[in-house]
């Protein structure tokens, strides 16, 4: 389950309202495009600006949808232990397959504290578990031995790791089980990371452009370096747009341009400028995701 590439998939919104029609539209083409899974209600998603209702509605339109096709994880992004094992039982019960657990953000745990919340949520539903290291969202960064205790855990399976150091990836894979999958959280380093010995990403640009991800991955794993290289340059332009300001203004604005979702974001994200709209539609327009 935990390979290759899965979407962290937006929220589309209709007048502030979660438009379910466009969502079901992007997670159909997701499905379709040979993805691995997705994830509903991360950071891409607009987690926090979610009520309990809407991400449940999310996760029964995504399971809906997918139809098993493609896997389903839950984003589990929640400030205290209680509101997060809240998250992690109401996930279970709409139909998800896994959780994709953060840190806690803005309080900034201590390792054990943080290794405490791991334990408490994993105790809590009988879903495998994705960790989420986003130390620069959340304000603390989970070391090497936190993640070895809690890799002792039967149902901790992942990790979505969106530091800044890449050359961890490389150092730590000798320390945990061989089971145990590592993920890019960042699409600009997703090459470097495969090539270190990462099992996949989980991706923004994938949203855009699912198929020249699935092809670059499937490229690496069957030793194909000259089309790995090819579509890894197709990708950097798309990389560099799509986050040119903060996620996910641009990949909402780029969805709404090929027609999936409407181009709107929750306060206090803001829409793009007439620049970064600009340098969007070029980089679109150059795979001919766009009529020139």
């Amino acid at each position: 389950m935990f390979q290759g590439y899965w979407a962290a998939v937006v929220t589309p919104f209709r007048h502030d309202r979660i438009d379910v029609a466009a969502f079901e539209r992007c997670v159909a083409m997701l499905a379709e495009a040979g993805l691995e899974g997705i994830v509903v209600g991360g950071s891409t998603g607009e987690a926090l600006s979610l009520t309990r209702e809407e991400r449940l509605q999310l996760i029964k339109a995504a399971t809906h949808t997918a139809e098993g096709r493609i896997h389903v994880a839950a984003g589990i992004i929640a400030a205290t232990t209680h509101e997060a094992v809240q998250q992690a039982k109401d996930a279970d019960k709409s139909g998800a397959a896994a959780l994709l657990v953060a840190s806690p953000f803005y309080v900034k745990p201590s390792s054990e504290g943080l290794y405490e919340h791991f334990c408490a949520v994993h105790g809590a539903s009988p879903l495998p578990i994705i960790v989420y290291n986003n130390p620069g969202r959340t304000g603390v960064d989970i070391d090497l031995n936190t993640l070895e205790r809690l890799t002792q855990l039967p149902r901790i399976a992942a990790l979505k790791e969106s530091s800044s150091h890449l050359l961890r990836i490389f150092s730590w894979r000798k320390h945990l089980r061989s089971d145990f999958a590592l993920l890019s959280g960042d699409d600009g380093v997703s090459p470097a990371f495969l090539a270190m010995g990462g099992d996949g990403v989980i991706s923004v640009t994938a949203n855009v452009v699912p198929k020249l991800c699935v092809g670059l991955y499937n490229a690496w794993i069957n030793a194909d370096l000259e089309t790995f290289a090819y579509i890894r340059d197709q990708l950097a332009s798309v990389h560099e747009a799509l986050f040119i300001a903060p996620n996910p203004c641009p990949v909402k604005y780029a969805l709404s341009i090929i027609g999936l979702i409407r181009d709107e974001v929750r306060s206090p994200l803001l829409p793009l400028s007439d620049l970064e709209q600009l340098a969007i539609r070029r980089v679109l327009q150059d795979l001919s995701l766009l009529a020139a």
